[in-house]
């Protein structure tokens, strides 16, 4: 079984937000095996249903349905908008930014990075993984500041809205 099989969902394989795991898959030798082998130990896993149903569940200004991003591929380039879209549906997690050097010169990449610390692992909006902090480093993963989103009452009111069942179409 391919990498990719192992973590796309077969509903989910036109969505334009794995174009960048996809390049790296194949551009990057390193990295696809770093990946295959979390996948093998556990420490890698793809976005599980109920992360999807929660993506699915949000609401959102200005567009249908928070799921639409992933979809049309518009959270590639703006993975510190898409991160904290998603951390709303968290309990509690930690927004981190610093560098992932994997991902220069990618469409609208410095090389800078955003991505979520929840539980002990990253959830990477951009690679659309979630993966062992225990990999960080190899992967590369250079954090540089961490924000605890909770500590921000306009961010727990916003949290609250997102997820308020009772304005859902």
């Amino acid at each position: 079984m391919k990498i990719i099989d192992m973590i796309i969902d077969e509903d989910k394989k036109d969505f334009k937000c794995y174009e960048i795991l996809k390049n790296l898959l194949n551009n990057n030798l390193e990295f696809a095996k770093i990946v295959e082998k979390g996948i093998v130990n556990k420490l890698i896993f793809k976005f599980p249903d109920e992360l999807w149903e929660k993506i699915k569940g949000q609401n959102i200004r200005r567009i249908d349905n928070f799921m639409d991003v992933f979809r049309d591929g518009a959270n590639i380039g703006y993975c510190t908008v898409a991160s904290k879209q998603l951390s709303y549906s968290l309990s509690h997690c930690y927004i981190c930014g610093g560098v992932l050097p994997i991902l220069d010169n990618t469409f609208n990449c410095d090389g800078s990075h955003t991505w979520i610390s929840y539980n002990g692992y990253i959830i990477d909006t951009s690679l659309m993984l979630i993966i062992s902090e225990k990999l960080a480093k190899e992967i590369g993963y250079q954090e540089e500041n961490r924000y605890d989103p909770n500590m921000d009452p306009v961010y727990l009111a916003t949290k609250e809205w997102t997820n308020d069942k009772s304005l859902k179409r």
